[in-house]
């Protein structure tokens, strides 16, 4: 393993999260929404490739990589905000891929993340107002707020810090914070997943939906409250029960959550996070 291959995982795992078909809710090969394409997927994460090589040899700062990684795959697409949240996720995770196990990658990132500075957080905070994102609002120092930015300078706070002031529902600050306990989770699932169905497509599908089946989605909070989210969770907990290797449960969700205009973004990003933990650990189909 090198440098270059934790790019490329990184790069694959991202590929083959947005290709996996049906994901209740979300961007697939199969289907778009009106401003955003499957095709800007494609783009972003085949853009993303140099930036997760400068991760892998650690030539720049975890926040800083995040801005770069948003500048330079938005020069390749027009679909605004694509891999904010995966980004986030990723690059903390490749700046850590020579450790010995996904276990030991995953709280070593989250060492990396301690190890940043205002600087960082200032360029996360870039980051996400040049991708647009949607997220949840939050009491103190959110990245909605104007003020923000001054805030984050005057009392020097570093990413590992904000994120811990992020709110309780926001899943990808207590990956970042404490030891990405859902992509590892997630990691077991695909590997347990590929065994018993021989599949790559089935397995990453069946993983984000028992992602999904395990938080209320801040994304969905976001945009339809919390009472949404949990529905949406339960569902997809009652269709994991129900799953037998026939992804025809998993299809009549997803088309429910897109004619109601519901997306589980932060489920997908776990997802490919947790991709990239499992090709990590040397799974390959």
């Amino acid at each position: 393993m090198s440098p270059s291959d934790a790019a490329i995982a990184a790069v694959l795992s991202l590929l083959l999260e947005v290709s996996a078909n049906p994901k209740a809710g979300n961007v697939d090969r199969e289907h778009d929404f009106d401003d955003l394409k499957y095709e800007h997927f494609l783009a972003s994460s085949a853009a993303s490739y140099p930036v997760f090589l400068k991760a892998a040899k650690r030539q720049s700062s975890v926040g800083k990589l995040v801005l770069e990684a948003v500048k330079k795959t938005s020069t390749w697409h027009r679909g605004g905000n694509v891999h904010f949240g995966a980004f986030l996720l990723l690059i903390p995770l490749v700046y850590s891929w020579n450790a010995r196990s996904a276990k030991k990658i995953a709280s070593s990132a989250v060492e990396a993340v301690k190890s940043t500075s205002v600087g960082d957080s200032l360029a996360v905070l870039k980051a996400f107002r040049l991708s647009k994102a949607r997220v949840m609002k939050a009491d103190s120092l959110s990245l909605e707020d104007e003020k923000t930015a001054e805030e984050l300078k005057r009392n020097n706070v570093n990413l590992y810090r904000w994120m811990l002031m992020a709110p309780p529902e926001n899943v990808i600050a207590k990956e970042l914070t404490r030891g990405y306990s859902l992509s590892l989770k997630g990691m077991k699932v695909i590997m347990e997943a590929l065994d018993e169905f021989r599949d790559v497509n089935t397995a990453v599908v069946y993983t984000y939906h028992t992602i999904l089946s395990s938080f209320a989605d801040p994304l969905i909070i976001a945009k339809h409250g919390k009472e949404v989210a949990e529905e949406v969770r339960q569902k997809a907990a009652k269709a994991v029960e129900s799953f037998s290797g026939n992804l025809k449960i998993f299809a009549e969700l997803d088309r429910e959550l897109i004619t109601r205009g519901i997306n589980p973004g932060t489920a997908a990003d776990i997802t490919a996070a947790s991709i990239f933990l499992a090709l990590m650990e040397g799974v390959r189909f």
